[in-house]
């Protein structure tokens, strides 16, 4: 996996919580599709979501979208090990993830692209934490209660 150009970094109570990456997974029925993927220093997954428009069909690989469907949501707590490296595979494939009726394609390349986040996190967290402390410390501090965040913690 290529180095994202950003990682953000995701903060509760003042403190570095989690880093957000940004990733690609080129693979979907439709074309790329742009995720973002947060990820706690100890290598949980806080949430997956599409991050840009896709192609995927209207109805079935669309679903990778929370508005559409709650299956993203099935990458919450799940780490590079858990499930094992076997589990990083749509249900089809022999593995732990749901693919959606119709739509294998989209959710075999959507696991894929956050497998491969999990263990480019796993190399670089040092690096990557570092990175998007850098880059807040540049940026104007906002209070934590004068913030709004959705994104699952």
């Amino acid at each position: 996996m290529t180095a994202p150009q950003d990682a953000f970094l995701a903060r509760f109570d003042g403190q570095a919580s989690a880093v957000i990456v940004p990733a690609i997974a080129p693979e979907g029925y439709g074309g790329a599709i742009t995720l973002l993927v947060g990820i706690r220093y100890d290598g949980t997954l806080t949430g997956v979501r599409v991050a840009g428009p896709h192609h995927e069909t209207p109805g079935l690989g669309d679903k990778i979208e929370l508005a559409q469907s709650d299956w993203i949501l099935g990458f919450n707590g799940k780490s590079l090990n858990d499930p094992p490296k076997s589990g990083w595979k749509v249900k089809k494939d022999g593995g732990d993830f749901d693919e959606m009726t119709g739509a294998t394609i989209t959710p075999r390349a959507v696991v894929k692209a956050v497998y491969n986040s999990l263990e480019y996190f796993e190399h670089n967290k040092k690096h990557l934490f570092h990175q998007a402390t850098t880059e807040q410390k540049k940026q104007k501090f906002i209070p934590d209660h004068e913030q709004t965040n959705d994104a699952p913690r």
